[in-house]
């Protein structure tokens, strides 16, 4: 299937995407606040930090504001404007072009107005893309089960006396394998599964495989 390609069909201000991206930039910024201070001081939490290496983002990308397909930033006048460095700190603007031209999967049109490349982007990741959107069709197209509770995480810890993370079970072991046993198992996900304690395993409705 080829790439398509999108043309914008919204346009951008300089003021309105620099008050957009500083107002996401702002909301990045009191979420990774701890996160960030934390590694200030060489310190590990093992909820929030897992976050971030699971997923594999970091503060700086978090707080990169993207306008999304079909939109134009057009530059602004002038130079010397504030914007936001790639470390995260405020940095100050020389060009007059928005810093979405020097990203990747970002082209500069014409009129020196800057949109997502789709064609390049689908180019890269297109296999990613319908991967996803298949997925997503799939789980709509079929009736919802909202019964699962987090239980995935009480399996990990099921009847044993060491676990993976140093921290206390919130009832204890006893009280947290009564949870287990007394609701029904059935994870879907497969890179929870397969930390599930021996005795968890047969407990869950599907054994799972890749």
């Amino acid at each position: 299937m080829p790439a398509p390609t999108l043309l914008p069909v919204r346009r951008l201000t300089a003021p309105e995407w620099r008050a957009s991206a500083a107002a996401h930039a702002e909301r990045a910024d009191a979420l990774t606040a701890g996160r960030r201070e934390r590694r200030s001081r060489g310190e590990k939490h093992p909820i929030d930090d897992f976050l971030y290496e699971y997923y594999g983002l970091t503060p700086a990308l978090l707080r990169r504001w993207h306008p999304g397909a079909g939109v134009a930033l057009e530059p602004g006048a002038g130079a010397d404007r504030e914007m936001l460095a790639d470390d995260g700190a405020p940095g100050v603007d020389v060009s007059p072009e928005p810093p979405h031209a020097a990203w990747r999967w970002y082209q500069t049109l014409p009129d020196h107005s800057v949109t997502l490349d789709v064609a390049s982007f689908l180019a890269d990741r297109g296999d990613t893309v319908r991967y996803v959107h298949d997925l997503l069709a799939r789980t709509a197209s079929r009736p919802a089960f909202g019964g699962c509770f987090g239980l995935h995480e009480w399996a990990m810890v099921y009847r044993q006396d060491e676990h993976r993370h140093v921290l206390p079970l919130r009832l204890g072991q006893d009280g947290t394998d009564a949870v287990v046993e007394s609701h029904r198992l059935r994870c879907s996900h497969f890179d929870a599964f397969r930390f599930f304690t021996p005795d968890a395993v047969p407990r869950n409705a599907t054994q799972l495989t890749r």
